[in-house]
């Protein structure tokens, strides 16, 4: 396993950490939604991408021959911890954050959606584990 084919996730994992655990003043206000809260849909795009990007590691890895279900399973679980960790260390750390089940939620719908999007791309086989040759 070579650390390079997982640059993009862990990238990707730094910029969660810094944009959810900035000091609210910091933050740009969000726009107001009716239906949909901004933060919801930020927290769950977040959380897709990191799925995603993780699962396309794993993929582009030769160490691991093929993505199995205990890959994606492993992947899924990581990036739903993760983001319950990114709530708690928010409620820890005094900084004007706190901590919001709702995003937590958000963050687990973001892993749902980026794990339906990985089944539908298309350049794996149809049994979804499978590399392309």
């Amino acid at each position: 396993m070579r650390i390079s084919y997982y640059a993009l996730a862990l990238g990707w994992a730094v910029v969660i950490l810094i944009g959810t655990l900035l000091p609210a003043p910091v933050l740009p206000p969000a726009p107001k939604w009716d239906i949909l809260t901004f933060d919801s849909l930020v927290h769950a795009i977040l959380f897709g991408v990191q799925l995603l990007l993780l699962l396309y590691a794993f993929h582009r890895d030769p160490a691991v021959p093929q993505v199995t279900k205990r890959h994606i399973t492993g992947s899924f679980l990581f990036v739903v911890f993760f983001g319950i960790l990114v709530e708690v260390l928010q409620g820890s750390m005094s900084m004007g954050r706190e901590a919001d089940p709702v995003d937590a939620l958000s963050n687990t719908i973001g892993g749902v959606i980026g794990l339906g999007l990985w089944f539908l791309l298309p350049r794996r086989s149809a049994a979804g584990f499978k590399k392309s040759s």
